[in-house]
């Protein structure tokens, strides 16, 4: 056999090794896909934990400063002299201020007062 090619020197790749590159670019290619996948749940995810984690620090300068804990994101958002809590322009409180919206997240805040508020997971 090995002489019958090397007397018709024919070079390249046969049709099966073409098709087992191909399978083999395609099975990574889907691996690549997937795991790419699921790296916008967790940034909106890690955004909602660390917003979350600034509104409980800011409940807690709040407290501080107005002898009460806030019931909503506007009480922290629009305290006077200076809001305890800036989450920038991308996240939005609700009408109410009980919700705050951000990229694919939501997170709220129920009690406060003289408790400690609850802030809802992500």
């Amino acid at each position: 056999m090995n002489t019958y090619i090397k007397e018709r020197r024919e070079e390249g790749f046969t049709l099966i090794e073409l098709l087992i590159s191909i399978v083999v670019v395609g099975i990574l290619t889907a691996v690549v896909i997937v795991g790419i996948g699921g790296l916008n749940d967790t940034g909106a995810k890690g955004a909602c934990q660390a917003s979350r984690d600034a509104a409980k620090a800011a409940s807690t300068v709040h407290k501080a400063n107005q002898d009460v804990y806030p019931t909503t994101f506007t009480d922290m958002t629009g305290a006077t002299p200076s809001p305890e809590l800036d989450l920038g322009d991308s996240v939005t409180a609700n009408g109410a201020g009980d919700l705050l919206t951000g990229d694919g997240w939501t997170l709220g805040i129920s009690g406060g007062g003289a408790t400690p508020p609850v802030f809802t997971t992500c």
